[in-house]
């Protein structure tokens, strides 16, 4: 090979080595962030968890302490109104927290917090860090105290299978029959409610509306979003019904949203 010839094919070898080298180097860089975020996710929920525990530890030895004289605990909730001691050291973290949400077998154990927008929580933790996870957030226009006939809460559909991702659980008939009631407490009061719809949707799809003009529409609007649903549950549904919403991307086609609704129990 004619000496020109050969120091062109070792300039091409070069730039074809440095042109591999960064792409390595940027898949080894996108492959160590994406590892970093799941983990510094798990591990920020992990110390939320175990302070949510210890508080939930010490409202119990607390709420003993104050029995009632005929010997029966004092409810959960409080009868003033007050904010619930299992809420305060998150408080302290972050005055954004409304609640704390839990779904039975799967990881979705989260405090819930709420801003002035639906924007502001989806790339900030609970800390208000950058997390491309987010945080679950309550949507701007539903009740911060859990009051009102509509609560909603987001949740990004993580890939590492944390914050709401495990909503995909409820496609399954045999997972929505045998894991029925959830829990999305307030800071005020302990809920209890029971899932009655799950389906994919559009975002066009009114969903996440949360004012209704007169018990028709309501009913209306409880009827429809039952009738969605890819499973069938004998529930009936009421104007006094309050209804929680779980929403998180799905992937069935651009913009789908997989859609779980849970009526309060009736106490």
């Amino acid at each position: 090979m004619p000496p020109k010839e050969k120091d062109i094919l070792m300039k091409w070898r070069r730039i074809l080595i440095l042109i591999l080298l960064a792409v390595f180097l940027f898949s080894s860089y996108k492959i160590f962030s994406y590892l970093y975020e799941g983990w510094k996710t798990r591990s920020t929920y992990d110390e939320m968890r175990k302070l949510y525990e210890e508080s939930l530890i010490l409202e119990e030895q607390t709420r003993k302490q104050e029995e009632t004289p005929s010997g029966q605990n004092s409810p959960r909730a409080n009868s003033s109104g007050g904010i619930m001691e299992r809420y305060k050291a998150l408080l302290e973290i972050n005055p954004d927290v409304v609640g704390w949400v839990r779904v039975p077998n799967t990881v979705i154990d989260y405090p819930v917090v709420q801003a002035q927008d639906n924007d502001y929580y989806l790339r900030r933790d609970i800390y208000g860090n950058y997390a491309s996870a987010g945080a679950i957030f309550m949507d701007y226009r539903s009740d911060a105290q859990g009051r009102g006939r509509h609560i909603i809460l987001y949740g990004h559909h993580m890939k590492n299978g944390t914050m709401f991702k495990e909503l995909d659980k409820y496609k399954k008939k045999e997972f929505f029959d045998e894991n029925n009631f959830v829990r999305f407490d307030s800071l005020f009061s302990e809920m209890k409610w029971e899932v009655f719809s799950v389906y994919v949707t559009e975002t066009d799809f009114p969903y996440i509306q949360t004012d209704f003009n007169s018990d028709e529409e309501y009913i209306a609007f409880l009827r429809m979003i039952k009738n969605r649903s890819m499973h069938q549950k004998d529930i009936e549904l009421m104007q006094e019904d309050q209804i929680l919403t779980l929403s998180t991307c799905s992937y069935e086609y651009d913009d789908a949203r997989l859609v779980v609704h849970a009526r309060r129990v009736r106490e």
